[in-house]
């Protein structure tokens, strides 16, 4: 079990410093593919998000209420008689007198309604924004165009890009 921990661990801590080796980042323009110096620049795309709204309602459904039903003859059969009876999954057990009646339903009935409450999930597509960090040549900056944002809505500022490892993995504090 420690054997398992451990190797989750170090896999974990494996993951976590080769992640940001192994990105794309090896020269080259994401856009054009060039490889010559490229520089981190945010970008505003316009994504499509699928919102789940939850919708509350009501099923009728219609049910018989009976009228009283009445109480009919006694009937009385001895059960478990032998070994292996149908029904007793072949248990040997002494016979068991058995009682019950017979019911004589009521002259009719009458139907009434319930509401069931009901939930419902509908999925809406509505737009969207995020800023995304890619590594561009100049000439593919300069062509780059961010997603057309109607008038008077609220954009946030681009994020900072963190321009070295050291910020997104810092030294260790040694005491």
């Amino acid at each position: 079990m420690n054997q398992l921990i451990a190797r989750i661990a170090f896999a974990s801590l494996l993951f976590a410093v080769v992640a940001p080796f192994a990105s794309a980042d090896d020269g080259c323009c994401q856009d054009c593919g060039c490889c010559c110096p490229c520089q981190k620049t945010c970008r505003l795309v316009e994504e499509e998000k699928k919102v789940e709204i939850i919708c509350w309602g009501k099923k009728c459904e219609d049910f018989c209420v009976p009228c009283p039903s009445e109480r009919g003859c006694k009937n009385c059969e001895m059960v478990c008689e032998t070994c292996g009876d149908k029904g007793s999954e072949g248990i040997c057990s002494e016979p068991k007198r058995y009682v019950w009646y017979d019911w004589i339903p009521g002259c009719g009935a009458q139907i009434y309604t319930r509401h069931k409450l009901m939930r419902g999930v509908t999925t809406k597509k509505v737009p969207g924004f995020k800023w995304v960090v890619e590594d561009l040549c100049a000439d593919c900056v300069a062509k780059a165009e961010a997603a057309q944002v109607t008038p008077g809505v609220e954009i946030p500022a681009p994020p900072q890009v963190a321009s070295n490892l050291r910020m997104i993995f810092p030294a260790p504090i040694v005491r």
